[in-house]
Protein backbone atom coordinates (compact mmCIF):
# COMPACT_ATOMS: atom_id res chain seq x y z
CA UNK A 1 0.00 0.00 0.00
CA UNK A 2 1.29 3.17 -1.14
CA UNK A 3 1.87 6.72 1.17
CA UNK A 4 -1.27 8.49 -1.04
CA UNK A 5 -3.38 5.16 -1.05
CA UNK A 6 -3.18 5.22 3.22
CA UNK A 7 -3.77 8.73 3.21
CA UNK A 8 -6.41 8.94 0.92
CA UNK A 9 -7.98 6.06 2.71
CA UNK A 10 -7.64 8.07 6.23
CA UNK A 11 -8.92 11.45 4.66
CA UNK A 12 -11.98 9.43 3.95
CA UNK A 13 -12.47 7.33 7.09
CA UNK A 14 -13.06 11.58 8.71
CA UNK A 15 -15.77 12.37 6.21
CA UNK A 16 -18.35 10.51 8.68
CA UNK A 17 -20.87 12.74 10.63
CA UNK A 18 -21.73 12.58 14.50
CA UNK A 19 -19.68 10.24 17.29
CA UNK A 20 -20.29 6.99 14.93
CA UNK A 21 -18.36 8.54 11.75
CA UNK A 22 -15.45 9.59 14.20
CA UNK A 23 -15.31 6.33 15.82
CA UNK A 24 -15.06 4.34 12.30
CA UNK A 25 -12.73 7.06 11.27
CA UNK A 26 -9.94 5.95 14.08
CA UNK A 27 -10.64 2.17 13.69
CA UNK A 28 -10.42 2.19 10.31
CA UNK A 29 -7.00 4.28 10.07
CA UNK A 30 -5.67 1.96 13.32
CA UNK A 31 -6.75 -1.02 10.85
CA UNK A 32 -4.78 0.73 7.96
CA UNK A 33 -1.53 1.90 9.29
CA UNK A 34 -1.71 -1.64 11.19
CA UNK A 35 -1.93 -3.47 7.94
CA UNK A 36 0.36 -1.22 6.67
CA UNK A 37 2.96 -1.93 9.04
CA UNK A 38 2.50 -5.51 8.90
CA UNK A 39 3.09 -5.88 5.15
CA UNK A 40 6.40 -3.27 5.15
CA UNK A 41 7.70 -5.77 8.18
CA UNK A 42 7.46 -8.75 5.90
CA UNK A 43 9.41 -7.36 3.64
CA UNK A 44 13.00 -6.44 5.79
CA UNK A 45 15.59 -8.35 6.73
CA UNK A 46 14.33 -8.37 10.23
CA UNK A 47 12.08 -11.21 9.27
CA UNK A 48 15.15 -13.46 8.53
CA UNK A 49 16.03 -12.36 11.92
CA UNK A 50 12.54 -13.48 13.19
CA UNK A 51 12.41 -16.81 11.05
CA UNK A 52 15.88 -17.04 12.29
CA UNK A 53 15.52 -17.57 16.04
CA UNK A 54 12.26 -18.84 15.77
CA UNK A 55 12.84 -21.88 13.79
CA UNK A 56 15.84 -22.62 16.00
CA UNK A 57 13.60 -24.69 18.83
CA UNK A 58 12.02 -26.46 15.50
CA UNK A 59 15.43 -27.34 14.28
CA UNK A 60 16.06 -29.23 17.87
CA UNK A 61 13.01 -30.96 18.92
CA UNK A 62 12.60 -32.34 15.10
CA UNK A 63 16.35 -34.21 15.68
CA UNK A 64 14.54 -35.37 19.18
CA UNK A 65 11.92 -36.36 17.15
CA UNK A 66 13.99 -38.48 14.52
CA UNK A 67 16.62 -39.63 17.62
CA UNK A 68 13.47 -41.01 19.10
CA UNK A 69 11.42 -42.35 16.05
CA UNK A 70 14.65 -44.66 15.06
CA UNK A 71 15.50 -45.88 18.03
CA UNK A 72 12.88 -48.20 20.37
CA UNK A 73 9.98 -46.17 22.51
CA UNK A 74 8.74 -46.90 26.01
CA UNK A 75 4.59 -48.46 25.77
CA UNK A 76 3.64 -44.48 26.50
CA UNK A 77 5.18 -41.27 26.37
CA UNK A 78 7.28 -40.11 29.48
CA UNK A 79 4.63 -36.92 30.22
CA UNK A 80 6.90 -35.48 32.92
CA UNK A 81 10.05 -35.77 30.89
CA UNK A 82 8.65 -34.26 28.03
CA UNK A 83 7.04 -31.16 30.16
CA UNK A 84 10.20 -30.53 31.87
CA UNK A 85 12.40 -30.44 28.31
CA UNK A 86 8.97 -27.97 26.76
CA UNK A 87 9.29 -25.86 29.92
CA UNK A 88 13.04 -25.20 30.08
CA UNK A 89 13.30 -24.70 26.06
CA UNK A 90 10.18 -21.72 27.25
CA UNK A 91 11.44 -20.54 30.56
CA UNK A 92 14.79 -20.23 29.26
CA UNK A 93 15.37 -20.67 25.91
CA UNK A 94 12.28 -18.35 24.87
CA UNK A 95 11.91 -15.99 27.10
CA UNK A 96 15.98 -15.23 27.88
CA UNK A 97 16.65 -15.92 24.47
CA UNK A 98 14.60 -15.83 21.51
CA UNK A 99 11.75 -13.32 22.62
CA UNK A 100 14.09 -10.99 24.26
CA UNK A 101 16.36 -10.72 21.23
CA UNK A 102 13.30 -10.40 18.60
CA UNK A 103 11.75 -7.77 20.68
CA UNK A 104 14.91 -5.51 20.94
CA UNK A 105 15.83 -6.00 17.20
CA UNK A 106 12.42 -5.12 16.50
CA UNK A 107 11.89 -2.68 18.69
CA UNK A 108 15.10 -0.38 18.44
CA UNK A 109 14.77 -0.52 14.57
CA UNK A 110 10.92 0.76 14.75
CA UNK A 111 11.22 4.38 14.77
CA UNK A 112 15.27 4.42 14.45
CA UNK A 113 15.65 3.09 11.12
CA UNK A 114 12.92 5.56 10.20
CA UNK A 115 14.69 8.84 11.98
CA UNK A 116 18.31 7.37 10.31
CA UNK A 117 16.66 7.08 6.84
CA UNK A 118 15.12 10.45 7.34
CA UNK A 119 11.56 9.08 6.12
CA UNK A 120 9.97 9.83 10.05
CA UNK A 121 8.87 12.85 7.93
CA UNK A 122 6.22 10.67 5.96
CA UNK A 123 4.74 8.90 8.74
CA UNK A 124 4.26 12.18 10.89
CA UNK A 125 2.97 14.26 8.32
CA UNK A 126 -0.40 11.57 7.45
CA UNK A 127 -3.52 13.07 8.70
CA UNK A 128 -3.62 11.19 11.55
CA UNK A 129 -2.72 11.51 15.05
CA UNK A 130 1.01 11.07 15.39
CA UNK A 131 0.45 8.56 18.53
CA UNK A 132 -2.18 6.31 16.72
CA UNK A 133 1.17 6.27 13.47
CA UNK A 134 3.69 5.10 16.35
CA UNK A 135 1.05 2.70 18.08
CA UNK A 136 0.30 1.05 14.95
CA UNK A 137 3.54 0.43 14.02
CA UNK A 138 3.96 -1.17 17.21
CA UNK A 139 0.79 -3.59 17.14
CA UNK A 140 2.07 -4.68 13.51
CA UNK A 141 5.13 -5.58 15.28
CA UNK A 142 3.43 -7.87 18.14
CA UNK A 143 1.06 -9.02 15.43
CA UNK A 144 3.76 -10.35 13.05
CA UNK A 145 6.44 -11.15 15.86
CA UNK A 146 3.74 -12.96 18.52
CA UNK A 147 2.19 -15.25 15.41
CA UNK A 148 5.22 -16.39 14.21
CA UNK A 149 6.81 -17.64 17.63
CA UNK A 150 3.77 -18.54 19.00
CA UNK A 151 3.76 -21.55 15.83
CA UNK A 152 6.72 -22.35 16.24
CA UNK A 153 6.14 -23.30 19.68
CA UNK A 154 3.35 -24.92 19.27
CA UNK A 155 5.33 -27.03 16.31
CA UNK A 156 8.21 -27.88 18.54
CA UNK A 157 5.55 -28.99 21.28
CA UNK A 158 3.82 -31.35 18.65
CA UNK A 159 7.43 -32.76 17.39
CA UNK A 160 8.26 -33.81 21.05
CA UNK A 161 5.52 -36.10 21.53
CA UNK A 162 4.86 -37.14 17.51
CA UNK A 163 6.78 -40.25 18.14
CA UNK A 164 4.79 -41.22 20.89
CA UNK A 165 1.69 -41.38 19.12
CA UNK A 166 -1.58 -39.17 18.43
CA UNK A 167 -3.31 -40.48 21.38
CA UNK A 168 -0.54 -39.76 23.86
CA UNK A 169 -0.25 -35.88 22.02
CA UNK A 170 -4.70 -35.71 22.47
CA UNK A 171 -3.65 -37.33 26.06
CA UNK A 172 -0.96 -34.71 27.28
CA UNK A 173 -3.38 -31.76 25.50
CA UNK A 174 -7.21 -32.79 27.15
CA UNK A 175 -6.52 -35.47 29.90
CA UNK A 176 -3.20 -33.78 31.54
CA UNK A 177 -4.65 -29.92 30.75
CA UNK A 178 -1.98 -29.25 28.81
CA UNK A 179 -4.00 -27.22 26.14
CA UNK A 180 -4.75 -24.70 28.61
CA UNK A 181 -1.09 -24.23 29.62
CA UNK A 182 -0.24 -23.79 25.80
CA UNK A 183 -2.74 -20.95 26.15
CA UNK A 184 -1.28 -18.91 28.51
CA UNK A 185 2.11 -19.67 27.35
CA UNK A 186 1.40 -18.03 24.53
CA UNK A 187 0.00 -15.04 26.16
CA UNK A 188 3.03 -14.89 28.39
CA UNK A 189 4.81 -14.65 25.00
CA UNK A 190 2.70 -11.49 23.93
CA UNK A 191 3.07 -10.00 27.03
CA UNK A 192 7.09 -10.21 26.93
CA UNK A 193 7.45 -9.13 23.44
CA UNK A 194 5.33 -6.03 24.32
CA UNK A 195 7.40 -5.20 27.17
CA UNK A 196 10.66 -6.18 25.67
CA UNK A 197 9.51 -4.26 22.68
CA UNK A 198 8.35 -1.02 24.10
CA UNK A 199 11.55 -0.87 26.17
CA UNK A 200 14.49 -0.88 23.19
CA UNK A 201 11.56 1.64 20.95
CA UNK A 202 12.09 3.95 23.75
CA UNK A 203 16.21 3.36 23.91
CA UNK A 204 15.53 3.33 19.86
CA UNK A 205 14.46 7.11 19.93
CA UNK A 206 17.78 7.95 22.45
CA UNK A 207 20.36 5.98 21.01
CA UNK A 208 22.23 5.35 17.20
CA UNK A 209 23.13 1.81 18.40
CA UNK A 210 21.83 -0.40 20.70
CA UNK A 211 24.91 -0.89 23.08
CA UNK A 212 22.72 -0.43 25.92
CA UNK A 213 20.88 -4.01 24.65
CA UNK A 214 24.14 -6.17 26.46
CA UNK A 215 23.78 -4.68 29.76
CA UNK A 216 19.76 -4.95 29.59
CA UNK A 217 20.49 -8.59 28.46
CA UNK A 218 23.02 -9.40 31.84
CA UNK A 219 20.43 -7.75 33.78
CA UNK A 220 17.34 -10.02 32.17
CA UNK A 221 19.41 -13.23 32.64
CA UNK A 222 20.99 -12.39 35.97
CA UNK A 223 17.58 -12.64 37.29
CA UNK A 224 18.65 -15.60 39.61
CA UNK A 225 21.58 -14.16 40.59
CA UNK A 226 19.99 -10.95 41.89
CA UNK A 227 19.07 -10.10 45.34
CA UNK A 228 15.57 -10.60 46.30
CA UNK A 229 14.52 -6.86 46.38
CA UNK A 230 16.50 -6.41 43.31
CA UNK A 231 14.68 -8.97 41.43
CA UNK A 232 11.08 -7.03 40.73
CA UNK A 233 13.22 -4.54 38.67
CA UNK A 234 13.36 -7.36 35.90
CA UNK A 235 10.80 -7.94 33.52
CA UNK A 236 11.85 -11.74 33.87
CA UNK A 237 10.74 -11.87 37.22
CA UNK A 238 7.30 -11.31 36.20
CA UNK A 239 7.35 -13.49 32.96
CA UNK A 240 8.15 -16.40 35.08
CA UNK A 241 5.64 -15.63 37.97
CA UNK A 242 2.93 -15.68 35.08
CA UNK A 243 4.23 -18.89 33.01
CA UNK A 244 2.34 -21.89 34.26
CA UNK A 245 3.22 -25.75 35.19
CA UNK A 246 5.83 -25.00 38.12
CA UNK A 247 6.52 -28.19 38.75
CA UNK A 248 8.11 -29.06 36.04
CA UNK A 249 11.19 -26.92 37.14
CA UNK A 250 13.18 -27.86 39.91
CA UNK A 251 12.35 -26.39 42.97
CA UNK A 252 15.96 -25.37 43.77
CA UNK A 253 15.81 -23.46 39.96
CA UNK A 254 13.01 -21.91 42.13
CA UNK A 255 14.82 -21.29 44.94
CA UNK A 256 17.30 -18.74 42.90
CA UNK A 257 14.44 -16.93 41.18
CA UNK A 258 12.57 -16.07 44.80
CA UNK A 259 8.84 -15.29 45.79
CA UNK A 260 7.37 -14.96 43.31
CA UNK A 261 4.30 -11.99 42.59
CA UNK A 262 0.84 -12.93 42.94
CA UNK A 263 -0.51 -13.03 38.73
CA UNK A 264 -2.84 -9.56 39.65
CA UNK A 265 0.56 -7.95 41.12
CA UNK A 266 2.34 -9.33 37.89
CA UNK A 267 -0.14 -7.58 35.10
CA UNK A 268 -0.85 -4.14 36.80
CA UNK A 269 3.02 -3.24 37.58
CA UNK A 270 3.81 -4.30 34.18
CA UNK A 271 0.80 -2.74 32.74
CA UNK A 272 1.75 0.53 34.50
CA UNK A 273 4.91 0.29 33.02
CA UNK A 274 4.14 -0.69 29.27
CA UNK A 275 1.93 2.61 29.79
CA UNK A 276 4.77 4.69 31.01
CA UNK A 277 7.06 3.68 27.81
CA UNK A 278 4.81 4.18 24.80
CA UNK A 279 4.01 7.67 26.39
CA UNK A 280 7.36 8.13 26.79
CA UNK A 281 7.80 7.28 23.00
CA UNK A 282 5.70 9.98 21.52
CA UNK A 283 6.69 12.64 24.08
CA UNK A 284 10.58 11.65 22.37
CA UNK A 285 9.28 11.55 18.92
CA UNK A 286 7.61 14.49 18.79
CA UNK A 287 10.42 16.33 20.64
CA UNK A 288 12.76 14.22 17.59
CA UNK A 289 10.46 15.86 15.02
CA UNK A 290 10.81 19.70 15.57
CA UNK A 291 14.65 18.49 15.49
CA UNK A 292 14.11 16.82 12.35
CA UNK A 293 12.39 19.76 10.73
CA UNK A 294 15.10 21.83 11.26
CA UNK A 295 18.22 20.10 10.38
Amino acid sequence: MSENALTLDCREGGAGNGQGGISSSIWRQYLTLVNLSIRRYLFTRYMWVLLGLGLIPVFFTGLYCLTRLVGPLPYSAPYIQLNAILQGMFRFFYIHFIIFFVANIFGFSLLRKEIDDRTLHHLLLQPVNKSTVILSKYIGFLIVTWILLSVTFLISYVLLFAPYGIRSLMTDLFEHGRVVSLVKECMVMLLALAMYGAFSMVMGTIFKTAWFGLVFYLWETGLPYLPSTMKFFTFSHYFQALTPEKSAIPPKMFEMYGEFPSPLRCYITLGIILAFLTALTVFLIRRCECKYSES
